[in-house]
């Protein structure tokens, strides 16, 4: 076992940036396979457009294949952020994301919850983010939770830069005995 002081990978903008333990490779069905991923505890990504931070990724564990784009994360809490409206963003936290770190797009899945820059509180098997659309959606059940009470629909877009949700489909009023 190796230790990672730092592991850095700049793709454009963005910046990865992994600390703590370096397990090694993951199992594969191939020797070539295993040496092509990496393992990692303690994963930060961060995407920033100069001193703005946009995206911000933390997870527990994640799988690195560091000759593509793409990365797997367990364990997720997330941080978005509009740099040309800062006061628009949204928190979310779950199982797993897919992340792409070039377009920095991601699915997340497993009991995804989060909550909107004015306090809307969201629920949803999986939700996929967009950046450069600004735009989070999702086409599973959701569920709603702000000032005005608890809904359901059959799906959400959140379009961040204008700080609009939108419920989609079969939009109904939970009510609290």
């Amino acid at each position: 076992m190796r230790a990672l002081k730092g592991f850095v990978r700049r793709s454009g903008p963005c910046l990865l940036v992994a600390i703590a333990g370096l397990l090694g490779p993951a199992p594969a069905s191939s020797a070539s396979d295993a040496a092509s991923v990496l393992e990692v505890t303690g994963m930060t990504f961060v995407h920033s457009r100069g001193s703005d931070r946009e995206l911000t990724l933390r997870a527990r564990y994640a799988l690195l294949w560091p000759d593509s784009d793409i990365a797997k994360l367990e364990d997720v809490q997330v941080v978005v952020t509009n740099a040309a409206g800062k006061d628009r963003h949204f928190e979310m936290s779950c199982d797993r994301v897919d992340l792409d770190i070039e377009s920095n797009n991601f699915k997340a899945e497993g009991n995804v919850q989060g909550v909107t820059s004015d306090g809307r509180r969201y629920s949803a098997p999986w939700v996929q983010y967009e950046r450069e659309a600004g735009l989070l959606s999702s086409d599973a059940p959701v569920v709603l939770v702000d000032d005005a009470g608890t809904f359901r629909g059959d799906g959400f877009r959140y379009l961040i830069r204008e700080g609009r949700f939108r419920l989609l489909g079969n939009v109904s009023v939970v009510q609290t005995p």
